[in-house]
This record gives structure tokens, sequence and C-alpha cells, in this order.
């Protein structure tokens, strides 16, 4: 499992600095010139979140193929990308570095909850978009008036979880849950969202929460605690790598809980197919949700959205796994930022770039939804309302494929 890991990060470190094109840097506007844009941002290509190394590789492909067909509003795309390992140390040195020595129109995609948090206030301070993070902790999008240059793009942790407690409290209402959490602001996230979704009169289901720090040793201590509570819903609120081992841990405890949650940044048929081939029996059954197209999936196959994903990956990204489901992530949040850009116009400024972020309608009624998300999904956010995803669909995992279990929720009700 380690050496998976490890191989991915190696091979993406090779070609961590993407330049899709150069250009020297505008004074008028930062990063902008008469024919380049320069977007830039922080991504886990080696350390515990490295199974993320995929995104920016998608997000890389979709920008050539757009600087192929002409750049935006007659300008390529230059896009750059540096591994800051998961670390917020690292995340704001490399930030620094992009804002005062790279000159960077606007980060885009940055990784990860903490690493974001780390160089939000500077970001602001200095009126630099942090647009589209990789994150859905809801901060993000919740907190738009103390954080105006900052904006997420994911369905957030808190609806997400939510949607969990919800379907258990009518679907297992006398079922014991066990929860693992990454305990910060990501699994904290997911955690309130399932005591709201569960209600008052559910929460005494919940007989054990076990956090973990991701910096830590690998989750058995607390893997086997909630064994030993007699749980029978077990719940994992983690990054890749801890979920993974998480599933490994249970199967070597000889646990196996009737119901497996797993929160949708870590369920992803790569991630589960290596706890399989790590010796997990538990993979198969395990409950998540999804609002993208699922390339693992060949119910998929058809639409115009997946033939178009493929043809890029295909062509701008041959080395890539294209059946991995990050990589179509970071396609469609490059179509999302590709957009704003262009509705921001020829005269592009910092401030037109975020207050097209803060008036998106990609949506099915306006035709012009998203075409890797699934179908019906709109990416939208107007005044008050600044959460650009909010709606998603529960899938069940059977033998490599997650299966729709539910139509479309939307977890902010909006």
């Amino acid at each position: 499992m380690k050496k998976t890991f490890l191989l991915i990060a190696a091979a993406l470190a090779v070609s961590a600095v993407i330049v899709v094109t150069a250009g020297a840097t505008s004074s008028a506007t930062p990063g902008v010139t008469a024919k380049s844009i320069l977007l830039e941002g922080t991504f886990p290509l080696s350390g515990p979140a490295s199974g993320y190394a995929p995104i920016p590789v998608g997000m890389a492909a979709y920008f050539s193929y757009v600087n192929a067909h002409g750049g935006v509003n007659g300008r390529k795309i230059d896009f750059r990308y540096e591994d800051d390992g998961y670390n917020p140390a690292n995340t704001v040195q490399i930030t620094h570095k992009f804002v005062e020595q790279d000159h960077a129109f606007a980060l885009v995609g940055g990784l990860g909850t903490e690493p974001q948090q780390a160089v939000r206030d500077y970001l602001n301070q200095n009126k630099v978009p942090q647009l589209f993070v990789s994150t859905g902790a809801t901060t993000f999008d919740r907190d738009f008036t103390t954080n105006p240059w900052t904006l997420g793009w994911q369905p957030d942790y808190e609806a997400e979880g939510s949607i969990y407690g919800k379907y258990i409290a009518k679907n297992f209402p006398t079922a014991k849950l066990g929860i693992l959490f990454q305990d910060d602001d990501y699994g904290n996230d997911y955690l309130r969202g399932l005591k709201a979704g569960l209600t008052q009169q559910h929460l005494p289901q919940i007989i054990d929460a076990e956090g973990y720090a991701l910096s830590g040793n690998p989750p058995a201590t607390q893997v086997a605690k909630l064994k030993a509570s007699g749980a029978d819903i077990f719940l994992i609120f983690a990054t890749p790598t801890p979920t993974i081992q998480a599933y490994v841990i249970s199967t070597k405890l000889g646990w196996h809980p009737a119901h497996i949650f797993t929160n949708s940044v870590s369920a992803t048929d790569a991630f589960l197919t290596i706890a399989k081939k790590s010796g997990s029996d538990n993979t198969d059954g395990t409950i998540t949700v999804n609002y993208l197209l699922d390339p693992a999936n060949p119910l998929y196959n058809k639409t115009p959205g997946m033939k178009a994903y493929r043809a890029i990956m295909a062509k701008y990204a041959p080395k890539a796994n294209a059946n991995d489901g990050l990589n179509i992530y970071g396609v469609a949040k490059a179509w999302t930022t590709v957009q704003v850009l262009t509705a921001a116009g020829k005269n592009l400024t910092r401030a037109g770039l975020m207050k097209a972020a803060r008036n998106m309608n990609f949506t099915v009624k306006a035709k012009k939804a998203n075409p890797y998300t699934l179908p019906g999904v709109d990416v939208r956010t107007k005044g008050n309302y600044q959460f650009p995803i909010a709606q998603v669909q529960l899938v069940q995992y059977q033998n490599n494929t997650f299966k729709p279990i539910s139509k479309l929720i939307n977890g902010r009700g909006a």
C-alpha cells in the first residue's frame, strides 16, 4: 500500500510544476499579459495525502485542451503547481512565492483543509483569489463575508455528513454507530454534520467516536476500540491513506460491520481497490455520495461528458489513470475555472474574477451545466448563497463499481 502511494507521488513529482504556457506579468493585473493568465496551486504530491495527486493532473489536462482551442478570451492559461506534502508550513512558504515572486493572478484548486486555512488570511489580506479550494470544509463556502477572496467548489463536509445521518436514522434507526474521524476541522465537519442529520433523537446511536492525527501512526488502536464498542455501522471520515488502512485493519481484526459509510473524498474505486488488494474484504457494500460522472462505472460511458473527458485525458495526460475519479474531479474543477475566467471578460482583474465566481449559474435550467458532473447537478452561487455544488447522490460499492441508491439530494436544501 505504502509503495503504491510512493510510486504515484514519485511519478507526479517529476512534473510537479506544470507550465502550460508562459508569459511576462502585467504590471496592471498581476499574472495577466496580453497572451497569458498565470494560475497556481499547492497539492500533496507526496506525504500522507499523496493519494490526491491526480487532481492537478486532470486540471492541467483540461487547461491544455482549452489552450489548444484558443484559450480564454484570447489568452492561454499558464497553470503551475507545487508539492506541499499536505504540510501547512510548506503551503505558506510556497504560497508566498506564488504571490510575491511569481505574481500569480489567482490560486486555484489548492488542496487540504488545514493547508488552505493556513494561507487564507494572507491571501485575503492581499486580495488574491483563493479559488475553488480542493476541500469541502464548510468554512470556505460559509464564511465568505470575512473571506471575500476565498471560495470552495465541491459539496461541503457538513452537508455530506448530514445526508449520512438522515439516511441512517431512516433506514437503520436501531444501529450502533462507530466513527473514525480525522481530528481536525476536516473530520469535525463530517462529525458535526452527521449529528445534525441524526437529530437529537438518534444521537444515542453513536456509541463511540475515535479521532486520529493524520501525522500519527495508522489508526489501529482507534479501529480496535470501535470494534470493541459493539458498533455494527462503521463510519470512516478520513483522507485516503488512513481510510485504506482502516479497511485493512478492520479485516485483520475480524470486524465485519453490517454497513460501512466512507466520506466521498476517500471513497473512490481506486482507493477501495488498493484496500482490497492490501487484504481487506470489507469494501463491498460501502456507502458514500457522488456528484461527478464516475469513470470507473460503465453506466456513464456513453454520456457526452465522459466521452469528452476520455478524449482529453488520452491526448493531454496519456500516462494518467483515466478511470481514477480524482482525474475527472480535476477536469470538472478546471471547467468551472475556465467558465468564470471567461465570464470575467477580456479586461481581466482579480476583483472581476471573484465577482464572476460569486455569481455562477452553470445549471441545467440555464443550459450550461458542467458536463463532468452527474446529470442534474448545478454549480451556482449568488448573494448569500455561496455553496457552488450541493447536490449529491448516494451510491453503494459492489464489485468495483458504485451503484446509485438514491436520486439527487440537495445537502443544502436550496
